[in-house]
């Protein structure tokens, strides 16, 4: 019989962290909403995306 793995267990052996690169700094990941004009009126957007030391000014305005 296989041996029971605690959750704790498998959240160790997984590692969540990326890093960029062209930096080397660390993503974090955020939800970007855009505003879009369509013929019918205003659209959303939303993406997932992956920001850093590089492109933070440009996520953030």
């Amino acid at each position: 019989m296989a041996k029971k793995q605690s959750f704790a267990d498998k959240a160790s052996k997984r590692s969540f962290t990326k890093t960029c690169p062209v930096c080397g700094s660390e993503l974090h990941y955020v939800k970007h909403v855009k505003a879009v004009k369509s013929e019918n009126g205003w659209k959303y957007r939303s993406l997932n995306v992956g920001v850093c030391k590089c492109n933070e000014k440009e996520i953030y305005g």
